[in-house]
C-alpha cells in the first residue's frame, strides 16, 4: 500500500512538469518568439509545394527576394539564421516530398559560409529537423570537431530540446505569459504564407549601419565553417544528382557596409566561390557582392520593402539573361 502511494504521490508531482511539456509542444505559437513563424511556415511548405523554383537561404535571401514578382510559381524558404546545414535538409525534404523543382536559388550572408550563429536558439530551440537528420548532422559534426554542435552538454541539451522540457523552454513561456505571442505569431504565420515565404527583417527607410562583415579580416577556419562547407557541398551535389538548375549568389549590401569592407575577406570570398565554380561547373555561381544605397536597406542587413522589390527585379533580369 505504501508503494501504491509513493507512486501515486510521484505521479502527481510529476503532473506539472508534463503539462507544461503538453502544451510547448502543442502550442508552440503561444509563446515562442518571432521567429518561429517562418521557421514553422518553411517546415510546413516542403510537405506539400508545387513550386517550380525554391528560394534557399538565411534572413537576408527571405527578406530581399519577394517570390510573387516571380513569373513562375516561386516559394522562398529562407529563414532567419539559417545556413546550408538547415537549407541542405530542407531541400532533402522537399524533393522527397514533392519531387524536385525546375529551379533552386541559394543565397546566404556571406559570413554564414564560415560561422554558425543560431543553431541553438533557432533550429534546435524550434525542433527544425527531425531525429533523423539530427543523427545524420551530429556525425558529420563529430567527424569535423564542430565547436557549436559539440559545446559542452551538447547531449542532454539536445535531448531537453527534443523532449520539450521545462529547463528549455519555461523562461520563454513565463516572459509570454503562456499565451501572450499566440494572436501575434498567428497573424506573422498568415502573412509569411500569403507573401510566400518573404519576409521583412528591417522596416526602416534607409541605414547606413555597418554589417557583420565588416568585421572580419578573413573567412573563419574553424571546424564549424569545415562543417558548413561540408553541407554547401551536399546542397550542391544534390541539386546537381536531381538534375535542378541551380544558382548561387550573394545578397545585397549597404553602400556604407561594402565600402567598409576588408580587401583581404572579399578576397578570400571571392577565391572560396571560384573553388565552387571549378567543382560545380552546371551551376551558376555568382561572387559579386551586389552594392545598393543606405537608402534600400531597413536595417544594416536587410532590405526595406523597396530595396527587395528592386533587387528581387534586377536579379530576375540576371537569371534571363543567363539563360
Amino acid at each position: 500500500m505504501k508503494n501504491v502511494r509513493f507512486v501515486i504521490k510521484c505521479i502527481l508531482a510529476l503532473l506539472p512538469v508534463l503539462a507544461v511539456v503538453l502544451y510547448t509542444a502543442v502550442v508552440p505559437f503561444g509563446y515562442m518568439d518571432s521567429e518561429f513563424p517562418a521557421w514553422k511556415y518553411t517546415k510546413d511548405t516542403v510537405c506539400d509545394s508545387s513550386a517550380n523554383t525554391v528560394i534557399l537561404g538565411d534572413s537576408r535571401a527571405m527578406a530581399d527576394l519577394i517570390p510573387e514578382m516571380f513569373e513562375v510559381n516561386t516559394v522562398n524558404l529562407s529563414v532567419g539564421g539559417a545556413t546550408s546545414i538547415e537549407m541542405y535538409y530542407t531541400l532533402k525534404k522537399y524533393i522527397e516530398n514533392n519531387g524536385q523543382p525546375e529551379n533552386v536559388i541559394i543565397m546566404f550572408a556571406p559570413f554564414h559560409y564560415s560561422v554558425i550563429d543560431n543553431f541553438w536558439t533557432r533550429t534546435a530551440y524550434f525542433n527544425y529537423l527531425s531525429v533523423k537528420d539530427m543523427t545524420d548532422l551530429y556525425s558529420y559534426a563529430e567527424a569535423t570537431g564542430s565547436e557549436t554542435l559539440l559545446c559542452k552538454g551538447y547531449k542532454n541539451d539536445l535531448l531537453s530540446y527534443r523532449l520539450r522540457f521545462p529547463d528549455k523552454y519555461l523562461p520563454a513561456l513565463m516572459n509570454s505569459k503562456i499565451v501572450g505571442r499566440y494572436n501575434e505569431n498567428v497573424e506573422t504565420y498568415k502573412q509569411i504564407k500569403e507573401n510566400l515565404g518573404y519576409g521583412e527583417f528591417g522596416t526602416a527607410d534607409g541605414c547606413s549601419d555597418l554589417n557583420y562583415e565588416t568585421s572580419y579580416e578573413e573567412m573563419h577556419t574553424t571546424a564549424d565553417a569545415v562543417l558548413l562547407d561540408l553541407y554547401l557541398n551536399k546542397l550542391l551535389k544534390l541539386c546537381v544528382d536531381n538534375k535542378i538548375n541551380t544558382t548561387l549568389a550573394i545578397p545585397p549590401m549597404n553602400q556604407s557596409s561594402y565600402e567598409a569592407l576588408n580587401p583581404s575577406y572579399v578576397d578570400e570570398l571571392h577565391f572560396y566561390f571560384v573553388g565552387l565554380s571549378h567543382n560545380y561547373p552546371g551551376i551558376i555561381i555568382n561572387d559579386e557582392i551586389p552594392m545598393y544605397e543606405d537608402m534600400y536597406f531597413g536595417d544594416s542587413s536587410h532590405l526595406n520593402h523597396s530595396g527587395a522589390v528592386k533587387f528581387t527585379e534586377e536579379f530576375i533580369h540576371f537569371l534571363l539573361s543567363i539563360s
